[in-house]
């Protein structure tokens, strides 16, 4: 049995689907350095179980559980790739709803994933989520950049109940990671003076970073942030997760080492004075959550997202060469 883990989990796409024991799949989403892996369990619950470089043989995913000596999960969703509430969750929930019978909770099992090649490097891997008792259901994409290492994630709610659902919260993205220790550096700022960083570690309970200011959310504190793996980032050695969410409105970001000593990412836009009612059969959309890891250091994830902007999001971007 071979690991080489690293700590974090990776963005290179190519989704490839592992039977493991009965009943139980591993998907894999990779890019060019990096793998992030998802697994069904028998009773269909789907959890996030692997971000870091890639392994060597595919087989070998099924086996990173085994490699970490913890305690009981007690609630078998510790790690969820997108954590419901009111059910069996004991942590922060990306999602939380109350039904149109006014009820509360909710409970998303794997239903079904696809996966397609959108070409030049690019895939994307969708996975479909329902609430076995309710006609309620959450669709998670993936989008793999391969030659940039980023992923680009975002989640569809929708429901077929008889009448509206209200949505109280409604993450983007809901990243399970785990390491010995996590530095957080994040930004902040005023009028002309933005993007001022600090770094501390983390430590057990709840990190969040939002703004309430409503399109001006960069002014005091950027939704951007990076968390480094087992020490503080330095500019080119460790190994950085930096994440980014594609919203100008207000957002929040919890960063949450649970009792596990894993670290649970969960961000979107803001619950506060954000409840949206959701009618039947109509989709209700996230924005994008941008991710990406290095293994060199904070330049080093700081030109990968750059690379992905340049690319994929600047109007003019590298077909011109007007940034450079």
């Amino acid at each position: 049995m071979r690991f080489a883990l690293k700590g974090l989990w990776t963005l290179v796409i190519y989704a490839v689907s592992i039977p493991v024991f009965a009943q139980e799949q591993i998907i894999t989403v990779t890019t060019a350095e990096n793998a992030m892996v998802l697994k069904v369990d028998q009773q269909k619950n789907l959890s996030m179980i692997y971000y870091g470089q890639k392994l060597g043989v595919d087989n070998e995913y099924a086996l990173i559980p085994q490699a970490y000596k913890q305690t009981s999960d007690y609630t078998e969703v510790a790690d969820a790739a997108y954590t419901a509430s009111g059910s069996r969750n004991l942590l922060e929930p990306a999602i939380t709803v109350t039904h149109a019978d006014g009820n509360n909770s909710l409970d998303l099992r794997y239903v079904q994933h696809e996966q397609k090649d959108l070409g030049n490097g690019v895939k994307q891997l969708s996975v479909l989520l329902k609430d076995p008792v309710y006609n309620f259901q959450v669709t998670l994409f993936y989008k793999s950049y391969f030659k940039q290492d980023v992923i680009e994630q975002w989640a569809v709610i929708r429901h077929s109940e008889k009448s509206d659902v209200t949505l109280y919260k409604y993450a983007s993205a809901n990243l399970h990671i785990k390491a010995k220790s996590f530095w957080l550096t994040q930004y902040h700022g005023d009028w002309a003076r933005e993007m001022q960083s600090e770094t501390s570690r983390l430590t057990h309970g709840i990190k969040t970073i939002d703004s309430k200011l409503g399109t001006r959310a960069n002014l005091f504190q950027p939704s951007v942030f990076m968390v480094s793996l087992d020490q503080p980032a330095m500019e080119d050695e460790g190994t950085v997760l930096y994440g980014a969410l594609e919203y100008s409105g207000n957002f929040k970001t919890d960063l949450e080492l649970d009792y596990q000593n894993n670290l649970r990412i969960i961000s979107g836009i803001n619950s506060y004075a954000s409840t949206y009612t959701l009618k039947p059969n109509e989709d209700f959309v996230t924005p994008g959550f941008l991710y990406t890891l290095s293994h060199k250091g904070m330049g080093s994830a700081s030109r990968k997202l750059q690379d992905w902007a340049l690319n994929y999001k600047v109007l003019g971007g590298k077909r011109t060469g007007l940034l450079y």
